[in-house]
């Protein structure tokens, strides 16, 4: 147990699409943190997060929320505002890495390669499938500028319809359209000052969406990934530049797609997550486990470097 920490607070749940994803994560701290001796206090935080954090009094706050309010950097400036430590990144890291539109951006002035690909507005979309007309040329990908877990992300192929049912859409009135990148779906963990090792993911489905991502046997974890030596490198090498171009901290997970027939050429950057996943489907306790360090060892760093960033 941290010497610097006694109280925890594990915030999980929240207000974004990614509630039940954050329980789970949750879920599997709490069980650290017990064994590990620490004092621990479950929020599960809406609009009342300040008043309910007053009344714990925690010493540190572990932030194992997903998706909007809860990794985008909205939560972190109520901790920073009520000069409470934390543990992943800070306000910008947290706001530019969800945000795919600024993270692409930065990440391509570092020399790590994007797909290519352009942002819309939702009434963009909603004419173009009105009008039966593509955005971009087949195939290619639409997404949520702002979320995680491949929440509302579609892909378009040679000879399908564009149909795009914009009544149940709730992610914001930003689009990412990129080209879709045929081959091999790669994650890897960055942790502690260092990428840990690329993983391979092979969903059983035809595309590695949220339910592949958390349901148990339909996505298989391949490790090391089965790519070429010198690809292998270069997603650690990306890992590491994005999660330091970024101002990340502590633990981050990026995704790449690889088109074997480019080669040494085809790895790309597809987005940084800063508070990844924790659940016992998730990539980073996967690579954790796989380069013989635990989830102990996780949390604890993440606490012990748990810090406000505004002094």
């Amino acid at each position: 147990m941290s010497n610097k920490f006694k109280h925890v607070a594990v915030l999980m749940g929240g207000l974004s699409a990614e509630h039940d994803v954050s329980i789970m994560s949750g879920e599997q701290v709490v069980k650290i943190l017990n064994e590990l001796g620490y004092k621990v206090s479950i929020i599960d935080p809406k609009e009342d997060i300040a008043i309910k954090l007053a009344e714990v009094k925690p010493d540190v706050v572990f932030n194992a929320l997903h998706g909007t309010y809860g990794e985008d950097g909205a939560i972190v400036g109520v901790l920073e505002t009520m000069k409470i430590p934390y543990t992943h990144s800070g306000i910008m890291a947290s706001a530019i890495g969800i945000n795919k539109r600024m993270a692409r951006e930065i990440v391509a002035s570092r020399g790590v390669k994007v797909a290519p690909g352009k942002v819309v507005t939702l009434e963009e979309v909603v004419e173009a499938s009105k009008a039966k007309e593509g955005l971009f040329p087949k195939p290619y990908v639409i997404k949520p500028v702002q979320q995680g877990s491949s929440l509302g992300v579609h892909i378009i192929k040679e000879g399908d319809n564009f149909q795009f049912d914009y009544k149940d859409w709730k992610y914001g009135n930003q689009l990412l359209i990129e080209e879709f990148i045929p081959g091999k779906e790669l994650s890897v963990a960055y942790f502690n000052g260092r990428a840990l090792g690329v993983l391979e993911l092979r969903p059983k489905v035809k595309f590695l969406d949220y339910e592949a991502k958390y349901t148990d046997g339909v996505t298989d974890h391949i490790f090391p990934a089965e790519i070429p030596e010198d690809v292998y490198k270069k997603a650690l090498k990306y890992a590491e530049v994005v999660h330091e171009a970024l101002g990340c901290r502590t633990v981050s997970r990026c995704d790449f797609r690889y088109n074997e027939n480019q080669g040494s050429e085809g790895l790309y950057f597809l987005e940084i997550n800063t508070h990844p996943g924790l659940t016992k489907y998730s990539m980073v306790p996967d690579l954790i486990l796989r380069v013989g360090l635990t989830m102990k060892d996780l949390v604890e760093q993440l606490i012990s470097d748990a810090k406000y960033e505004i002094n």
